[in-house]
């Protein structure tokens, strides 16, 4: 239970929660508000049930921050693309819902972070862990988020082998001896971004701010000399699997940590911070979503800049065509534990000679783009987005000097290589990289080395060469071995330019939907080889005594799927034409759609799945090409995937009755939410309230605007 405490100065007391509600009302949805109100009652209930009591009369700081719901644009943030995305932040629609993370956090003396999620899945069998742990104290060395990558999972893999999770070594050595691995919930590799890995990582960043007055704020609260520990209660149940719940659970816990110790960190500052968490729990990703969560605005689909030079600027506002496309989030498999089951051969349970895991596939991709641009010696000032950032923003069409400009990067870079010849290739530059940050960061020789060094180093760390197959223009399927560096790029200068064109001709929205999820599949399935739209609906007589993956695969068999080729129109002859085409246009030529990149049929980010390749295919044959586009969600692989339905054109029930007979029922699917509902929400928050016991006024005062006063836990 709480301990008892002295009464409030009633006037400073009511002035505070007072602030505080206010903080949290501002810019959000009523039925948001009523949510984050039974959220903190619910938190507060969980603190009386405590083992280790909060103090009613010590300080505490709450953090909010909703999920994010991007509406176009998947992986284009990547490090040195810095492309844009189209999305908007997302919460609960009214008092009943729980789609946002409420972090209630008390600076505590017991030298101990203890962790107690309200939700029982989220729970380790032991809730704390020792705040004194010196992995969890980044050093001046770690003054990036290449060197803070490694820092992160190295913390976070600590932290789990002390809660019990088992290490690829250790699940390596089970399997040699022949002995029972445990299931995949308790593997490291799968577990990065439990609770715990989250907010220490979401603590650690914080301790990277050492200059300035910012640095010298967190290192007097947060340091290693005067930490002496924390007590944190988080609530919260944004679906997990491509609504940036993990991006939520960091930000909400860094807003508290910013009220609770009185920081004074900046926005901006939070959103570098919370990205680069996020890197220490094995997402290599940029910082759109955590932009997105901390400065979005209810209701705005806003086209955010993830660069962060720009400060993630705002783009434009632009609106969604939602009286005629609807949007809907089926489930597939949970992408990290069971992908590799549905993926027709494409991912690998565990490391493989040639197959990669899910997760190392999202190394290599979220890589590329900062490789490629260390092989075509891109000053650090620039980054490729940039290069056609304001054509594509203007009007969604890239002029022919832009596509020459991205067709001679293209060209420049291996179409297909070893991962030690790539290595190699990178490690030729290292002079040239470390001079770009002597003029550009200011650094000096020593420093630059050193992060030179950290950079190239988490560049090749955590993935392998991989084999990957692809269908040929001829019908023949390959094998073949290397890193698709020159794919991986061209997806990126694709996507941006699909979805640029789709924000300024919605009339295309189908069309450029499936255009966009070219570059997240597996396998190219022809829906006209399905049965029908009736016939699918029931059990078919060849799938008696088939199921789950066995089943997906008779029906890939079936219907003649074939690996997509992400190297169609990318070879050296192919782009040398284009090329000499756009060059002959600088001469006076006339122009041609040839060479739109938005047009462009290869180039992979390889975060696809067998199962959502099928479903597309399912769709399409059922409701037509032009009704019905699907996308995979955000980081793909699997989790919850996108059905764009033209609504004049296909009925949104029988769209999602045909999901559930044709794709749940056969697959044996069986999702928590059948379909995700989002509901606009406002950015995140972080409020300090002087002692535990005014908690309960600022329910009061969320729930109907009237401050309760003398209020107390007791």
């Amino acid at each position: 239970m709480i301990s008892d405490s002295t009464p409030l100065d009633p006037m400073s007391g009511d002035a505070e929660v007072r602030a505080a509600a206010e903080a949290i009302r501002d810019g959000r949805p009523a039925g948001q508000v009523a949510a984050i109100a039974a959220q903190l009652a619910a938190v507060l209930e969980q603190a009386r049930a405590l083992p280790q009591p909060l103090r009613a009369d010590r300080p505490v700081g709450i953090g909010i921050a909703g999920g994010r719901l991007r509406i176009a644009f998947m992986h284009p943030d990547m490090g040195r693309f810095y492309g844009p995305a189209w999305q908007t932040p997302i919460g609960a629609r009214d008092a009943h819902g729980r789609e946002q993370i409420v972090a209630l956090l008390q600076p505590g003396d017991d030298g101990q972070i203890h962790l107690y999620p309200t939700d029982p899945r989220f729970r380790e069998e032991r809730n704390t862990i020792a705040a004194d742990n010196p992995l969890m104290y980044p050093g001046p060395e770690v003054d990036n988020w290449y060197a803070y990558e490694r820092f992160g999972t190295r913390m976070a893999e600590d932290i789990l082998v002390s809660l019990g999770y088992q290490t690829e070594e250790a699940l390596r050595r089970k399997r040699e001896r022949g002995e029972p691995t445990p299931p995949p919930s308790r593997w490291v590799s799968t577990s990065l971004r439990r609770p715990f890995p989250l907010v220490a990582n979401a603590l650690a960043s914080l301790r990277t701010l050492h200059h300035g007055a910012d640095g010298a704020r967190v290192q007097a609260a947060l340091g290693r000399q005067s930490f002496a520990g924390l007590s944190l209660i988080l609530d919260g149940d944004i679906p997990r699997g491509g609504f940036s719940s993990s991006s939520a659970v960091t930000l909400a816990v860094q807003n508290a940590l910013n009220a609770a110790y009185a920081l004074g960190l900046a926005d901006d500052t939070l959103v570098d911070c919370g990205c680069q968490a996020e890197y220490g729990t094995g997402v290599r990703a940029g910082s759109l979503d955590q932009a997105t969560e901390q400065k979005g605005r209810a209701g705005e689909g806003a086209l955010i800049s993830s660069n962060p030079r720009e400060r993630y600027r705002l783009l434009g506002r632009f609106p969604m065509p939602s009286e005629r496309i609807q949007v809907l989030f089926p489930y597939t498999v949970d992408r990290d534990q069971e992908a590799w089951r549905w993926s027709g051969g494409f991912y690998a349970e565990h490391a493989e000679p040639g197959r990669l895991t899910a997760p190392e596939f999202r190394k290599m991709t979220g890589k590329a783009a900062e490789i490629a641009a260390i092989l075509l010696r891109l000053p650090l000032n620039v980054d490729f987005f940039q290069l056609i950032a304001d054509d594509l923003v203007a009007d969604g069409c890239l002029h022919p000097e832009r596509r020459l400009e991205v067709y001679r990067l293209l060209r420049g870079v291996p179409l297909l290589i070893g991962f030690e010849a790539l290595r190699a290739l990178v490690e030729q530059q290292r002079p040239w990289y470390a001079e770009q940050l002597r003029r550009h960061e200011q650094l000096d020789e020593e420093s630059a080395a050193r992060k030179t060094d950290a950079t190239f180093a988490a560049l090749f760390a955590d993935w392998r060469e991989p084999v990957l197959r692809r269908t040929l223009p001829d019908g023949r399927v390959v094998s073949e071995q290397g890193v698709p560096l020159r794919a991986m790029l061209a997806y990126l200068f694709g996507e941006v330019a699909k979805n640029l064109y789709l924000i300024h001709h919605p009339e295309a929205w189908i069309e450029y939907v499936s255009r966009s999820q070219r570059g997240d599949r597996c396998f190219e399935i022809d829906p006209e080889a399905l049965p029908t739209h009736e016939a699918m609906l029931a059990p078919l007589d060849w799938e008696a005594g088939l199921e789950g993956p066995e089943l997906l695969e008779e029906w890939l068999r079936r219907a003649g799927a074939r690996p997509f080729d992400h190297q169609r129109g990318l070879d050296d002859a192919t782009l040398d034409a284009a090329i000499a085409r756009l060059q002959a246009v600088e001469r006076g030529a006339p122009d041609s759609e040839e060479t739109s990149i938005r047009f462009w049929e290869g180039g992979s980010f390889f975060r696809g799945l067998a199962l959502v390749d099928l479903a597309e295919a399912m769709l399409q044959r059922a409701f037509c090409t032009d009704a019905v586009a699907v996308r995979v969600n955000a980081a793909g692989q699997g989790d919850f995937f996108q059905v764009h339905v033209d609504t004049t054109r296909a009925r949104v029930d029988e769209v999602k009755a045909f999901i559930r007979a044709a794709f749940y029922r056969r697959f044996g699917i069986h999702p928590e939410q059948e379909f995700v509902e989002t509901h606009p929400g406002g950015g995140a928050v972080g409020v300090r309230l002087s002692r535990l016991d005014q908690l309960p006024a600022l329910i009061e005062q969320l729930r109907n605007g009237k401050p309760e006063r003398n209020s107390s836990t007791r």
